[in-house]
């Protein structure tokens, strides 16, 4: 069993890049040491939308309490904000449960806090909803030049709607030393073999199935341009063949990875873990757990209980 819970919130912490294996690191200790699963990935919180977001499998979440799943709509809006309220009840446990995701700017405002926003711009949001990615991109750009320069994802339009609403103000709070988190990071030439393996089994999987399923939504711009989603759609409306999507998808996704381990790196503090020297699963989810019975958990100054 892991270490028990401080008297503050706390959490066993684990990033990396997409199609790095942290989910189902997370999944063998979670089973192995009976704590729950916070899912910090900005795509796993919509319904519907599970193929070609590699969401934890029904089976998965059957075996360990998952939060951060099937939290909304892919029609509705999101923010950080809905995503802590939604896994503060993970908390409420005795075991502190283990984080892990990609998207940083859950885990950054996990860790240290995020100001309250004030209430979204309606009149804003209803115009924001009916831009392109292109002209999301040039608003945030204009709205907040340097927020923009520094935004980790800048093909994620509810981050750039998030820019542009809050006119380049940054409301996230950074007030302590950020603590140390684990990180799992492969070679690029492997990682990049993962991730045109996944998108081949997303697609053999039924990915084409579940986008004509969502396709006659009325999707968020958030939804409408996932990585995956977008290219599968197009395969539906003729634009394009599924060749072709899938590629466009595995470049989008080797970018995506890019970004998210410069966003590790320059945001977060990590304690990398070569994966190189690990044979399979168990061994790497060994090193994370040796790591975290030495450190202990992290506080988390972004629960409030």
């Amino acid at each position: 069993m892991l270490l028990m819970k401080r008297n503050s919130p706390s959490a066993f912490v684990l990033v990396g890049p997409t199609a790095s294996g942290k989910s189902a690191v997370a999944q063998r200790l979670a089973e192995q040491t009976g704590t729950s699963i916070i899912s910090a990935d900005s795509m796993n919180i919509y319904r519907g939308m599970d193929i070609g977001t590699a969401k934890p499998s029904s089976a998965e979440r059957a075996r360990v309490q998952t939060w951060g799943v099937d939290l909304a709509d892919p029609a509705e809006p999101f923010s950080v904000g809905d995503w802590l309220r939604a896994v503060r009840p993970a908390f409420d446990t005795a075991q502190p449960p283990i984080v892990a995701g990609g998207t940083g700017l859950y885990v950054k405002c996990l860790l240290q806090g995020l100001d309250e926003l004030p209430p979204a711009d309606e009149a804003l949001r209803e115009r924001t909803e009916k831009m392109t990615l292109t002209e999301l991109q040039a608003e945030a750009r204009q709205a907040a030049p340097e927020a923009y320069e520094m935004l980790a994802d800048k093909e994620n339009p509810r981050r750039l709607v998030r820019l542009i609403e809050q006119g380049g103000q940054s409301r996230t709070t950074w007030q302590n030393e950020l603590p140390v988190v684990v990180g799992l990071h492969v070679e690029r030439d492997v990682l990049h073999r993962r991730i045109a393996e996944r998108v081949d089994k997303m697609y053999a999987g039924g990915l084409l199935d579940e986008a004509r399923r969502l396709l006659g939504l009325e999707l968020s711009a958030t939804a409408q341009h996932a990585i995956g989603y977008a290219e599968a759609f197009a395969v539906l409306r003729g634009e394009c063949s599924a060749a072709e999507a899938k590629e466009k998808t595995i470049v989008r996704t080797r970018q995506l990875s890019k970004r998210q381990m410069t966003w590790f790196r320059h945001q977060l503090n990590v304690e990398w873990i070569e994966t190189a020297c690990c044979s399979d699963v168990g061994q790497l989810a060994d090193k994370v757990y040796n790591i975290w019975r030495e450190r202990g958990p992290v506080p988390l100054a972004g629960v409030c209980l």
